[in-house]
């Protein structure tokens, strides 16, 4: 179906030219798209735009889409003159049909498009393929839904009343009682902010130093039997609370958190939250009849995202005796967490027998290591903090009086570096010895912290401890 292209394609191949290949649905067409096509245009000599058929977008993002008819999409991108070629691909194409005719010696595509081990098999049928960021900081899909969304102000009567019942449902459903571990009873204070009378959500995490929350926001402009059937017009125009969520957290490329929310994420929110470096989910309800469901659960298994369902009536199986002695773990000292996923991560290197700070086995970016030290920034920063970086003993110190005098000196040199390389006008060097229910050490092994706050802000360095738990956190048993 391709002859006529593959004709010029070899025309300009034989003169030399390098083929080039970008493929989109180009709906709605923005600033975002020309840049793309420009982009891409920078990369070969001879550039194929492809654009998916009316039918084709129809199947894939339902019957309210494309906003533009294909003769006008196609005629738009033939106008703009940047295009050697203008292609438009048929429902019923075999998938990398037109790939594998061209052979391109570049294809142009975002990370969305395909996977790793996808962009491995497709070097079987191209020289190589090119990913470009996104350009522009929305989709047409973000359009469209702010369109719609705009008119959010003409609200349904009693909305408040319709989504406070259906919260008092979920809570009955979910056995709530605000004496439940945080986030939870923050989870679902957050659940007054959805505008879905049928089915609020609420998600959160932890984030730099404090918890975020977002739910889910319903378009009160269309029809009420989309919103209440679930149907396709109705996905294309809700903000879900997992979306709403990583809009707050801003610009993320590596989320290696953990996700609550109050339902389980729907497919496409799963596949954001994978691109986003999400490792774990802990849930309250699922609609597990659902296919969007069973695909997100697949998701999830595939990408090695664990999926917990909170059940508050078998916690007491999964917690230890909060009353046990607190000194008798070897490299951390529970009752000075601040939270619970700080917690939890401590706990898992107890369990295993690692020191959570030996740099073989801490999870995150070292920024370089000394003789005695190496440098990192804090995974969990204190609240009106700028930059905090923590600076560990390479060896398994975890007393003051077992650091050497060459290790201070050392000491003194990172000190030093940091504030000239990263511009530290004031601030702290901050480390904590002795006692940990005095010292307020949550690690053992001997770290320093380099504190800056930001500007206008005051920033606390707990000193002081506790000999208990903090109020709603608690000690997860061993997984057996």
């Amino acid at each position: 179906m391709y002859e006529e292209l593959i004709k010029k394609v070899n025309e300009a191949r034989i003169n030399g030219k390098k083929i080039g290949l970008v493929q989109g649905s180009w709906d709605l067409f923005h600033l975002g798209h020309l840049r793309y096509i420009l982009k891409a245009k920078e990369l070969c000599d001879f550039l194929i735009v492809a654009m998916d058929s009316d039918e084709k977008i129809r199947k894939r993002k339902g019957n309210s889409r494309p906003i533009i008819p294909e003769d006008e999409r196609y005629e738009f991108i033939k106008l703009l003159n940047i295009a050697s070629e203008v292609v438009i691909k048929d429902v019923n194409e075999p998938k990398w049909n037109l790939i594998k005719n061209v052979k391109p010696d570049v294809l142009i595509a975002i990370k969305d498009n395909y996977t790793d081990e996808q962009i491995e098999k497709l070097g079987e049928f191209v020289g190589k393929v090119a990913i470009l960021p996104r350009q522009s900081e929305s989709s047409t899909s973000d359009k469209i839904r702010k369109i719609l969304i705009c008119s959010r102000g003409q609200q349904a009567a009693d909305i408040d009343e319709k989504v406070k019942k259906a919260i008092e449902e979920i809570k009955f459903r979910t056995n709530f009682n605000e004496n439940m571990p945080e986030p939870l009873p923050m989870l679902f204070r957050n659940l007054y902010d959805s505008t879905d009378w049928v089915c609020p959500v609420s998600a959160g995490c932890y984030w730099n130093g404090s918890w975020h929350f977002g739910a889910n926001h319903s378009d009160f402009s269309i029809p009420k039997y989309d919103i209440e059937n679930r149907t396709e017009l109705y996905y294309s125009s809700v903000e879900h609370a997992e979306m709403n969520l990583l809009k707050k957290l801003g610009d993320v490329e590596n989320l290696n958190t953990t996700i609550w929310t109050t339902l389980f994420p729907c497919d496409k929110c799963m596949k954001v939250l994978i691109q986003k470096g999400v490792k774990e989910i802990i849930y309250l309800e699922d609609h597990s009849e659902k296919n969007w469901s069973k695909r997100s659960h697949e998701l999830a298994k595939k990408y090695g995202v664990k999926v917990t369902k909170y059940q508050e009536k078998n916690m007491n199986e999964n917690i230890s005796n909060n009353n046990q002695d607190m000194n008798s773990f070897k490299y951390i000292y529970p009752p000075n967490a601040r939270h619970q996923e700080q917690l939890d991560i401590m706990m898992n290197f107890e369990y295993e027998g690692k020191d959570p700070l030996d740099q073989n086995f801490i999870n995150q970016e070292i920024l370089y290591t000394t003789d005695y030290w190496y440098i990192t920034n804090n995974k969990f920063p204190y609240e009106g903090v700028e930059k905090q970086f923590l600076i560990v003993s390479r060896f398994p110190v975890y007393e003051e009086k077992d650091v050497t005098e060459e290790m201070w000196l050392d000491l003194k040199k990172i000190w030093i570096n940091l504030v000239e390389k990263y511009g530290i006008e004031g601030g702290a060097l901050c480390f904590r010895f002795g006692e940990p229910s005095l010292s307020g050490a949550t690690l053992k092994r001997f770290h320093v912290h380099i504190i800056k706050p930001k500007e206008d802000e005051r920033t606390k360095f707990s000193i002081g401890g506790k000999k208990v738990l903090k109020k709603g956190l608690y000690i997860r048993k061993k997984d057996n």
